[in-house]
Order: C-alpha cells, then structure tokens, then sequence
C-alpha cells in the first residue's frame, strides 16, 4: 500500500476515498481536499490535476473560500469597530479638555482642579493621563501653587519629554518660587515658536 503525499500515513488504494496524479502519487481524499486550496497540482510533481478530480471539490473549496471571506469581514468589522470606539473617546476627551480650558479661562481653578483629580490615575503614563497631568499642573500655576504645579509638571517629562507646555509652566514655576537656574533648564526645553 502506497503512503499519501500529504500525512504520509497509508492509503487504501481500493476505496473510493483515495486519489491520484497522472504520476500515481496517492493521496487520501481529505487530504487533496486540504491540498486542492492551496494548489491545483500535485503536490510532488506539479503535474495538474485531471479537472474530473477537481470538479469533485469544487463546493468544498467555494465553501471554504466563503468561510475565509466571512472570517475576514468580522475581522474588518471588529477593526472598524475598534477604530470608531477610539474617536469616540478622543472626541470626549477633547470636549472634556475644552471644557477644563473654559473653566481656567472664567478662572474656575479649584473646580477645574477637582475635575482633574477626578481623571487623574497615580502611575497611569497613558496620554489621557499625560494630558491630565498637564492640565493639572497648568490649573495649579494658575491658582498660584507652584509647589504642585512643579510636582505635576516634572512627574510628566519624566514620562515623557516632549511636553513643550510641561516645560514652559515648568519655567514659570520656578521662576514664580525664585529658582532661576531651574527656570532657565526648564525654558530651554521650550521650543522657540512656544
């Protein structure tokens, strides 16, 4: 008994689920099935399978290709789905950035202070919370508490230093407390446009 290409486990030769090429090279028919997806040769010589033997799987083969379509647009789907939940939560935290910046500009700090704390999250370097940290650090300066304007701003860059506002509050903190050699550290990180 001849082994089949594929699995290479023996092939009964005198049942109807065995297949060959014009080579003779055998092979189970679950296995051509599996094999026939991928190509219509044999697997050993290349030879081209008698179109009586691929006819025999042309529903399995439509099915299968149907089952990776519908596999691919749930995938597109969850995507899609992944990427709209994102912009909806920029979008929100957007409003809620422009609605701190209202709060600072009509000089709402203590509350604009308690909303922050609300979002804020200790040892959390996602860039909501980076952002939250900016804007509790800008509020702070704001009110005139430096001290914590200092401790919010200098926890963020060092996170992440290419927070060009960090750096500019950060200077003006200092500058605020008389701390001219760290102002002028912090200035120095502003870009020249800021």
């Amino acid at each position: 008994m001849p082994s089949c290409v594929v699995c290479h486990l023996m092939v009964d030769e005198s049942s109807d689920s065995h297949f060959q090429c014009n080579n003779e090279h055998s092979l189970h028919k679950t296995c051509l099935a599996e094999w026939i997806l991928r190509s219509d040769t044999c697997p050993v010589c290349s030879d081209p399978y008698d179109q009586k033997i691929l006819d025999q799987f042309k529903d399995y083969k439509e099915q299968k290709e149907k089952e990776k379509q519908e596999a691919l647009n749930k995938e597109l789907e969850k995507e899609t789905l992944k990427k709209m939940e994102s912009a909806v939560k920029k979008t929100v935290f957007l409003k809620f950035i422009e609605s701190i910046e209202v709060l600072l500009k009509e000089e709402k700090y203590v509350e604009a202070i308690d909303i922050l704390f609300d979002e804020y999250k200790e040892n959390d370097s996602s860039e909501k919370n980076l952002n939250v940290m900016l804007l509790l650090g800008k509020a702070n300066f704001l009110k005139g508490r430096y001290d914590l304007t200092i401790t919010f701003l200098f926890k963020l860059v060092k996170i992440r230093f290419d927070f060009p506002d960090a750096f500019l509050y950060l200077g003006k903190a200092y500058e605020k407390l008389k701390l001219h050699d760290k102002a002028k550290w912090a200035f120095d990180r502003v870009p020249a446009n800021k």
